[in-house]
């Protein structure tokens, strides 16, 4: 067999296209290999083949530094001396080469020398500013801060046009010039204000929690001189975002307003956005001011709904026993003006919460849940409304229908989160009725479930009944335990506390302590009595270091001295020992955030 051509073929060309390919290749493979030598210390293997390659090609910058920095590695100063000078006298007096010749002699000690070339490097950048970006990160490479700043504002003052703000903004951050830095970002960002969410990144670097921080303070000041001289609605957002950082959520409202005032569109989803972070942050006052000026704002039927919903959902938070009544009557007034449908599902379910565990009418709750399930609702409302509704049944003790009603939300949206949420609380349902083996069944389907948290509860709880069956075959304790759970789910804390306290005493299976222990805290917790809790978290840590419990009770016991009682240095140790200890626990992340915080590290 052989090989035929077209007459229009001719072989010449091919071969000079093959010849330039494989020459390609080979070179880049040797230059690969070269830095492969390098990179291991074999510097003299390194120094050869980078000796051939700039041979082959002495204007090929990159083998010509490969061969400097490999004759530098060997000391042979001297030779890569006379390399870099020949190529400058040869080649071209290229800039970046003119800073590479003078740090070789500023590693000699000779600054003078080092200088004058550096200087000869900028001096071109002033004559052609487009130099500036191989020069200045030439400078860069070598931590000459002060250098790589003076050749971009060399090029920005001889071509304004030349856009050198970003190089300049880094490299001022790093020197800690906080004004320089932020005043570069701000150019950009003003030019066009889709930079910020680029930009944002760079300013995480420097912008802390905390507002006494010198860079949160010169980023306020920069945005205020400017908003005071040339008044932007970005310099507004800005502050707002600066003050969201600082967890200020009041005086980022304050910017809010002023950017709703502001603008022609009078779009209320920034301040909303902002009331839903100050709410999740437990800074209730605020959001509450917040929603009650998007109602008052309101122009549009979506954004009223939104906001006098959540409004009433803050009251609740805030909310004492005697004043129920008036919330009820809130809630009542809301769903009369906007009518019972599917677009007030949300309203109606929350109605039928409030009922059920704030005035705890259970009935009236059950009553609420009836009208809204005739409605023609979609088939995720549906399932959110069965799943409550078996959760009444529950704290009814009613278990039959509860463990029914999760069997048809797991039917209705097979494969979803709520359907996984479903499936839990019928293992969760067994457990209390005691019946442990069905239970186990269940979670050992969840353990493996796509979501983190409610394969850990899982887990957990499967342990918790694997554990306590070897010890005690009756599972006495184990049955107690899930009494005390089941009467705790059903707001009766008192009665739940004096069953925990009795196993305390009263035991079959040791191995059942730190559950018990780990109960206790949390009920006395809920009861707003730290000081009770703590000694039994204690413990936990002190005793059952070894145990599933013990990242839980190391991240409640930090929690406490952070938030409640105001000790870092005992905090820190906690969460130092989760982070060391117990690498696997779903509370990992936080606990690394809080122990950053703790010591003082920028968190980005």
């Amino acid at each position: 067999m052989h090989l035929e051509f077209p007459r229009s073929f001719t072989l010449k060309p091919f071969l000079t296209i093959l010849s330039i390919l494989v020459f390609s290749l080979s070179f880049g493979q040797s230059e690969e290999l070269a830095q492969n030598y390098f990179d291991q210390g074999e510097y003299k293997k390194a120094e050869a083949i980078y000796a051939k390659l700039h041979k082959s090609s002495p204007a090929h910058q990159n083998w010509l530094l490969g061969y400097v920095e490999s004759l530098e590695a060997l000391e042979k100063l001297g030779q890569a001396e006379s390399v870099l000078k020949k190529y400058l006298a040869e080649v071209g007096e290229y800039p970046n080469i003119q800073i590479e010749l003078g740090y070789l002699y500023q590693k000699q000690n000779d600054t003078l020398v080092a200088d004058d070339y550096y200087q000869q490097a900028i001096s071109k950048v002033e004559k052609r500013p487009a130099f500036a970006y191989a020069v200045g990160n030439a400078f860069q490479k070598y931590g000459l801060l002060d250098l790589a700043a003076q050749t971009y504002e060399t090029a920005q003052r001889v071509e304004p046009r030349s856009n050198y703000r970003i190089q300049l903004a880094k490299i001022y951050g790093e020197q800690s010039r906080h004004k320089e830095m932020f005043e570069n970002y701000m150019d950009l960002i003003v030019e066009n204000p889709s930079y910020f969410g680029i930009l944002n990144r760079d300013f995480s670097q420097y912008i802390t929690e905390d507002s006494g921080n010198e860079a949160n303070l010169t980023l306020r000041r920069v945005l205020l001189r400017r908003n005071q001289k040339k008044p932007d609605v970005i310099y507004n957002q800005m502050l707002s975002w600066l003050f969201v950082q600082q967890e200020d959520y009041f005086k980022a409202f304050a910017q809010e307003r002023a950017i709703f005032q502001r603008l022609e569109s009078k779009s209320l989803s920034r301040l909303i956005d902002l009331a839903l972070i100050s709410k999740e942050n437990d800074d209730l006052s605020s959001a509450r001011e917040m929603f009650e000026f998007a109602i008052a704002k309101a122009a549009s039927q979506r954004d009223l709904r939104s906001a006098e919903r959540q409004l009433l959902l803050i009251k609740r938070l805030q909310a004492q026993p005697e004043d129920y009544d008036e919330i009820e009557l809130g809630y009542k007034n809301f769903i009369a003006k906007i009518g019972r449908n599917r677009d007030s599902f949300l309203i109606q379910k929350d109605l039928a919460e409030f009922m059920a565990f704030q005035k705890k009418d259970i009935e009236k709750a059950l009553e609420q849940i009836k009208i809204i399930a005739e409605q023609n609702l979609y088939q995720q409302q549906a399932a959110e409304l069965k799943l409550l509704e078996a959760d009444l049944k529950v704290q009814q003790s009613r278990f039959n229908q509860a463990l029914l009603l999760y069997t048809q939300v797991e039917k209705l949206i097979p494969n979803s989160d709520i359907a996984r949420e479903a499936k839990f609380k019928v293992a969760k349902t067994s457990y209390f009725i005691g019946d442990f083996d069905w239970a186990l069944t269940q979670l050992d389907v969840l353990k493996s479930s796509a979501s983190q948290l409610t394969s850990n509860d899982a887990l957990e709880l499967s342990l918790l009944i694997k554990d306590n069956s070897l010890e005690d075959s009756t599972r006495t304790d184990l049955k107690l335990v899930a009494k005390a759970d089941l009467l705790q789910f059903q707001n009766k804390p008192e009665e739940a506390l004096a069953i925990l306290k009795n196993v305390l005493v009263d035991h079959k299976s040791p191995s059942i302590l730190d559950e018990v222990l780990f109960r206790i805290a949390n009920l006395q917790l809920d009861s707003n009595s730290p000081d009770n809790a703590i000694p039994v978290l204690q413990r936990i840590v002190d005793e059952y270091n070894d145990r599933i419990l013990a990242d839980n009770a190391n991240f409640l016991l930090g929690k406490l001295y952070m938030d409640q009682l105001e000790e870092p240095e005992k905090a820190k140790t906690y969460f130092e020992t989760l982070i060391f200890n117990h690498p696997d626990s779903i509370y990992f992340v936080e606990a690394r955030k809080r122990f950053r915080k703790l010591r003082g590290d920028q968190i980005q």
